[in-house]
């Protein structure tokens, strides 16, 4: 099985650095009197339905990930090289990405002009949206060969995470949530097992809608000089992909603001492997005590639950 995916990843490859050699033909015959910005969109447009399939390919062959591991000294390994590579490389999408969007806008509103042509500006835009949509195919491969739902609350179970993540919130904010969700901040909820109730109630799934939001919009935005595109529907999609931007530059440094004060959390996306009490004591004390009860003893569990030292590796997502 794993050659086959080896085989269906190098297929992917071949018929990506063919699709880039063909483009890059047509983009430097000169047979089309397009200017840079114009031209930009086409490239990017045509390597789209290659993007996506390397992502798909790559994702493939990331199939079903390793099983977890702990070492001797100690550390256990929370996410794969994979996950680990996959972090940082969207994370570079957004890097060239974001700036460089908003720039096409709030140059506009502010009525300003930068120092460099504005064709440079979506060139980086396209990259980074290259990347980005690279990463999404990726995951989302991934992701279903898996049935890793570790980062999504269990069926029946989102108001528990949901509180849980509430609690965790700082106190004016997570009240304004509570009375938002109808939620009762009072309410007991078990310990956290594999990633605290914020990550699984909150961060997650707004990461999803805001990277399912920009990535479809961003897309149909793309695809205008090739296909017609009603313009209600080009309207809402600008509209909609400016504010999937905001959003995930909010997200970003709600991003920050959480994992910082969580050192092995940022340790364990850097490396893949953390300390095993360094986990624990993030997961731990992630929900207020009074909204605990009593945590159950070592081995107490309840019969078929996850032990705390199987639950703190994480996903191999």
């Amino acid at each position: 099985m794993t050659v086959a995916r080896w085989l269906v990843v190098l297929c992917g490859i071949g018929i990506a650095v063919a699709g880039a050699l063909v483009i890059a033909g047509q983009a430097g015959s000169g047979a089309q009197p397009w200017d840079s910005e114009l031209s930009d969109n086409f490239i990017f447009v045509k390597a789209i339905p290659f993007v996506l399939g390397l992502g798909v390919a790559v994702g493939l062959l990331r199939g079903r990930g390793a099983p977890p591991l702990r070492r001797p000294d100690g550390t256990v390994r929370r996410f794969t090289t994979g996950t680990v590579l996959g972090h940082w490389l969207i994370t570079i999408g957004f890097v060239l990405a974001l700036p460089t969007g908003m720039w096409q806008y709030l140059g506009g509103i502010l009525d300003v002009r930068a120092p460099i042509d504005l064709f440079l500006f979506y060139r980086v835009h396209y990259i980074g949206g290259a990347i980005v949509l690279f990463s999404v195919a990726m995951f989302v491969t991934s992701w279903w060969l898996s049935g890793d739902r570790s980062l999504l609350p269990p069926r029946g179970a989102w108001r528990t995470h949901l509180v849980g993540a509430a609690q965790e919130l700082p106190r004016a904010v997570g009240a304004r949530v509570a009375r938002l969700l109808r939620l009762d901040l009072g309410e007991r909820v078990p310990p956290p097992q594999r990633f605290s109730y914020y990550e699984t109630g909150l961060s997650f799934p707004t990461w999803a809608i805001a990277l399912t939001l920009i990535t479809v919009t961003g897309v149909i935005k793309a695809m205008r000089y090739v296909v017609p595109v009603p313009g209600p529907i080009l309207y809402w999609s600008s509209t909609l992909h400016v504010a999937a931007m905001v959003l995930i530059v909010i997200k970003v440094l709600d991003h920050l603001r959480y994992t910082l004060p969580r050192w092995p959390m940022m340790v364990a996306i850097v490396k893949g492997w953390v300390s095993e009490a360094g986990i624990r004591r993030v997961l731990t004390p992630s929900v207020p005590p009074s909204a605990l009860g009593e945590r159950p003893v070592a081995g107490a569990e309840a019969p078929g639950a996850p032990t705390r030292a199987s639950a703190i590796t994480g996903s191999d997502r």
